[in-house]
């Protein structure tokens, strides 16, 4: 089975294609037009020979309450992405776009929506309930996260490296790249996640403020006039790392911190600070936490951020290695270690597979669809 996958963002678009779960063709686009990025998709796959495909996976940020599995697109699930739209402006028309394209060049080949929203759907109520108004509540406000397909994956593979079953691990995922979050991971379920009812929540980010006091808004509103669309734009696209450092670009700031930079260096420990956080928060959701995961840009290659996350956690029984982490390269998705060898907690580091695991999720979905009308089939 050749199974295309389609990640438009609010930026970018990521492409894969993926034959019998094997990568044979990425690529990455950058603009600010996100449908003339999409309508150059059937152009470059047929460049690259690869115009031929059996399903199509999209990425799609917001699923709401509706989903709590990837499925099969008809116009009732489109209906449904469209209303959680208002919870994920910035991504989830970017991601109808994607499926309107699609199913535009590829009619009748199956469109599967893998959500991010979806592996964070076992979290109890009282992770997920925000104590404010019942009709607010009834309007869809609640926690939901983010980076399931991420989670979910680091989940998978530090079992794997670990070779233990996902009942006995407490995992403490951390994705940090441009936007970040953390998650905590019991016996293989989401529990607890740093991003809320919007991608805004959690740690500090590229570009994104992370967590701040809701009374924020009104303040702003009240003496510099600000509207809330406006607020909502600078929460987005001018804070984080960018509104400390005057860049969004963790490689930069750590080269303006060698250089002395105040502006640099605390970029670099609020970062810190902001993962600490969760950290130590979610080591007291699970009573404990067996692993300590990165992944993401920063979390795969930054060691000056290990250090400054790992630092200081001896509390939880992490015993952290400064040189194996000065000395960690990643060449492709091993999954090293970076404790010391009388640590109880593991710290592991490994590329994230986002697009893999989304064409994993096509093609379960698509089997289990086959073996249902088989099934149906007999029966009769």
């Amino acid at each position: 089975m050749r199974v295309l996958v389609i990640n438009a963002g609010s930026a970018s678009v990521k492409l894969g294609v993926f034959e019998n779960s094997e990568p044979i063709f990425d690529k990455n686009m950058d603009g600010a037009d996100i449908e003339d990025l999409l309508a150059e998709i059937p152009g470059i796959l047929k460049e690259n020979s690869h115009e031929d495909i059996d399903a199509v996976g999209h990425r799609i940020a917001h699923g709401g309450e509706s989903f709590r599995d990837s499925c099969i697109i008809d116009d009732v699930v489109i209906r449904a992405i469209e209303a959680c739209a208002p919870l994920a402006p910035l991504h989830n028309p970017p991601n109808l776009a994607g499926i309107l394209m699609a199913r535009k060049h590829w009619p009748g080949v199956p469109q599967i929506a893998v959500f991010d929203t979806a592996f964070h759907q076992t979290m109890p109520d009282h992770a997920v309930i925000y104590a404010v108004p019942k009709e607010w509540r009834e309007q869809g406000v609640r926690h939901y996260g983010f980076h399931g397909t991420s989670h979910q994956y680091i989940m998978r593979r530090v079992a794997e490296e670990l070779r233990t079953p996902l009942e006995s691990l407490r995992i403490i995922s951390c994705h940090l790249g441009g936007g970040a979050s953390v998650c905590a991971i019991d016996k293989g379920r989401s529990v607890a996640t740093s991003m809320g009812m919007s991608a805004l929540g959690g740690p500090v980010m590229g570009t994104r403020s992370g967590d701040i006091d809701p009374g924020l808004c009104a303040f702003l509103h009240r003496t510099m006039g600000l509207t809330p669309e406006g607020i909502e734009h600078h929460l987005y696209h001018d804070s984080g790392l960018k509104a400390l450092a005057g860049t969004g670009d963790m490689r930069e700031i750590e080269a303006k911190a060698v250089n002395g930079d105040k502006d640099a260096i605390l970029a670099l420990n609020v970062f810190a600070h902001s993962i600490r956080h969760y950290i130590g928060a979610y080591a007291a959701v699970m009573n404990g936490a067996d692993v300590l995961a990165f992944t993401g840009g920063i979390g795969e290659n930054s060691a000056v951020i290990r250090e400054r996350v790992c630092t200081g956690l001896e509390f939880m029984g992490l015993r952290f290695d400064e040189n194996k982490n000065a000395a960690l390269k990643l060449e492709s998705y091993e999954s090293p270690q970076i404790q010391k060898e009388n640590s109880q907690v593991k710290v592991i580091v490994t590329k994230t597979r986002e697009q893999w695991m989304i064409a994993q999720d096509v093609e379960h979905v698509l089997g289990k669809t086959l073996f249902a009308r088989n099934k149906e089939r007999l029966r009769i």
